[in-house]
């Protein structure tokens, strides 16, 4: 069925949980009808089942791991969300992998190319693919870049060398489309209470780190362009 101009159409990936799953409830609070992506099965019914409890309208939902994404997958995965809903208004790129702090020379080589495809790739090809749909909405693609002290560390390996890549593509992508109707933003939500940080900072009190919710407004700023964009932004 075809979407109402005044509702907003969004893509999430990595929903589950952690930042996605916070601003999948955040947008799903303004009304939103989301499309929600992750490989967790468990976590996306959960999240489904609380969106829908709210009222909000029902997420269309992808399970799908984001390693065997390609241009194929990406180009049904689009022409179905603009044909279900008739547009699309945002992209957030939440979706991360990192397998832990490890030296350079003890990665394997699958888990490297995993981390580049999940971090990297992956959100290369679904903005080239769904940029001419957002163009037409005047819409935003929205890309969650971690903390500088992941990137050129020790130890960090293919997490920390997939961020770099990452931030230089969003700055890239936010001066091409600068002029434009679609807005690119980059943000860096600080720490947050999520699964990630803790495969890396084992020691932290999870109580001493923000919920995700704090970050979440910031992307849903974002998304309903309350905020100017830009490659590198910070939470206030």
């Amino acid at each position: 069925m075809s979407n109402s101009k005044h509702v907003k159409t969004v893509l999430i990936t990595g929903a589950a949980g952690g930042l996605g799953r916070s601003l999948a409830l955040a947008c799903a609070k303004q009304g939103m009808q989301l499309v929600v992506l992750d490989k967790d099965r468990r976590g996306l019914a959960g999240l489904c089942d609380e969106i829908e409890c709210s009222g909000a309208p029902a997420p269309g939902v992808c399970e799908y791991d984001l390693v065997a994404l390609g241009p194929d997958q990406c180009d049904e995965l689009v022409s179905g969300i603009v044909e279900a809903y008739g547009q699309l208004d945002g992209l957030v790129h939440c979706a991360t992998r990192f397998d832990g702090l490890q030296p350079l020379d003890q990665v394997a080589g699958d888990a490297w190319l995993g981390h580049m495809q999940v971090n990297l790739n992956a959100p290369w090809l679904l903005t080239r693919t769904a940029l001419p749909a957002l163009r037409d909405q005047g819409g935003a693609v929205v890309f969650a870049i971690n903390d500088d002290a992941a990137r050129g560390k020790a130890y960090w390996g293919p997490y920390g060398t997939s961020q770099s890549a990452l931030q230089t593509m969003v700055t890239m992508l936010f001066e091409e489309c600068e002029g434009t109707p679609c807005r690119v933003y980059g943000i860096n939500p600080g720490p947050m209470r999520t699964g990630v940080r803790a495969k890396a900072f084992h020691t932290e009190d999870p109580s001493s780190v923000p919920s995700p919710d704090r970050a979440a407004g910031k992307f849903l700023d974002a998304v309903l362009g309350k905020c100017a964009a830009g490659p590198a932004l910070q939470l206030d």
